[in-house]
């Protein structure tokens, strides 16, 4: 009987030395956390008309509407998005009357968009304040 627990006793100083086989036994790398890989997102294609508001009244109307006839000869369903963008402004207040004021120019370039053949459905209008600008700037994305 003796024997018997001194051969438990050994066995188990044996088993403490010893680990269950895992997934570190064949990749060293497994214990450490996954680095993620950056990944810049790809420059988005360029507008099909950016007009500038250096000028109070800028003349647009005729090759926006040549190029809304060529956009819509190529697809029939296109989408036009016009995008107003506003420098910034200091104060929230002033920020959101330049934008509204900014608004009223993207909405006359989505009528003159539907004037030139568009559906009133393949328009859509969006704001955003563009930090990098000093004049506000209208664009037309085509989609």
């Amino acid at each position: 009987m003796q024997a018997s627990r001194i051969a438990c006793v050994c066995l188990a100083l044996a088993l403490c030395g010893c680990h269950l086989v895992d997934e570190r036994d064949f990749d060293s790398a497994a214990e450490r956390p996954p680095t993620p890989k950056v990944v810049s997102a790809p420059p988005p294609p360029p507008s099909l008309v950016r007009i500038s508001y250096t000028t109070p009244d800028p003349d647009y109307h005729d090759a926006l509407a040549s190029l809304v006839q060529r956009a819509l000869a190529r697809k029939a369903d296109v989408l036009f998005t016009v995008v107003t963008l506003v420098p910034p402004a200091t104060g929230t207040d002033a920020q959101t009357e330049d934008a509204e004021t900014a608004a009223a120019s993207g909405r006359e370039v989505a009528q003159q968009i539907v004037d030139d053949g568009a559906s009133s459905g393949q328009v859509e209008q969006l704001v955003r304040i563009a930090p990098a600008l000093k004049v506000k700037e209208v664009t037309v994305d085509v989609h």
